[in-house]
């Protein structure tokens, strides 16, 4: 009997490799289905649902929770365990109105993001401020809820609202229809949307789950990067109604992006790690004192895999 493993995404922005995880097939080789399932639903509709209902056992993994385990660990909560990043580079694009023409035309300017927290704000003040601007300089207005209009960010750009929004593909090539220009920004290591987190008590009484879903995720991954036009076709059937976008050319655009993004071989990167511990979880006091960057990483489920030549074989067939 094919056993239905529960995924929680984050975000929405997770979603471009998780419904290839889901519909291209790979996880049937392994004996198991996965159900997705976005904060924001009704199995868990706040981003404080996501600890829960992993210690609760109503989910088997999470994509995403970048910052709130080392807070956890500093309270001695212990469980919560990452065990894969699938990207180490931070895919937010800056869209900016046609008068901005570098990030020092931000100054005393208004950008658009999703959420306040540290791994979307955070990462952006962080950029700003690596390119000479002071946080006082300019305002981040994070718009909690755009009741599921994701297009409404680009939008209120282009109603002259703000001068520039943080947005995910494919919205970045909507925003350069409706006239507004992408603003290169430096290159940050983040650990970013499909962060994989279970907890100890999980991976303790499913190591051969555990196993069986990095081999699928490594090769829903594979899956992205090497058959281009299968993805497309997912994405385009999957995330049409919710993105609402249709046209086949935003499917294209997403797909060659992120397979850009995506690593063949999902480990952290060291800096994203450092990146992700000093923005948030470094400025309390308590957390700095007693909790290291790497202590909610686990990486020798991974590292197995990788050493037995699993990764490499799939690539050179």
């Amino acid at each position: 009997m094919t056993r239905t493993l529960s995924v929680l995404a984050s975000d929405p922005s997770h979603l471009p490799l998780l419904t290839v995880f889901k519909e291209s097939g790979v996880t049937q080789k392994y004996g198991f289905e996965i159900e997705i399932d976005v904060v924001g639903g009704a199995k868990a509709p706040t981003m404080a649902h996501r600890p829960r209902l992993l210690l609760a056992g109503e989910v088997d993994f999470v994509s995403g929770v970048h910052h709130e385990t080392y807070k956890a660990r500093a309270r001695g909560e212990k469980r919560f365990v990452y065990l894969a990043q699938t990207q180490n580079r931070w895919d937010d694009r800056l869209m900016v109105s046609p008068e901005i023409t570098s990030i020092q035309d931000l100054r005393g300017k208004r950008i658009l993001c999703h959420l306040k927290v540290s791994c979307i704000s955070g990462n952006l003040t962080a950029i700003l401020e690596s390119c000479g601007l002071n946080s006082d300089e300019f305002e981040i207005y994070p718009i909690e809820s755009m009741s599921g209009n994701l297009q409404s960010y680009v939008d209120r750009v282009v109603a002259g609202e703000a001068h520039g929004t943080l947005v995910d593909m494919p919205f970045d090539l909507y925003g350069q229809k409706k006239g507004l220009k992408i603003l290169a920004l430096p290159e940050r290591p983040v650990i970013h949307n499909t962060t994989i987190l279970a907890t100890t008590d999980y991976i303790r009484d499913n190591k051969d789950t555990v196993n069986a879903f990095l081999k699928a995720l490594i090769e829903a991954i594979h899956f992205f990067k090497t058959r281009p036009t299968e993805v497309v076709g997912i994405l385009r059937k999957n995330l049409a109604q919710r993105y609402g976008l249709d046209d086949e050319e935003y499917y294209v655009h997403l797909q060659r992006e992120w397979a850009k993004l995506l690593m063949r071989k999902p480990y952290p990167l060291a800096g994203a790690i450092q990146n992700v511990f000093d923005l948030d979880a470094a400025k309390d006091s308590k957390v700095q004192e007693e909790i290291g960057p790497m202590e909610p990483w686990d990486l020798h489920y991974l590292r197995r895999i990788d050493d037995s030549g699993f990764i490499d074989k799939l690539y050179t067939a």
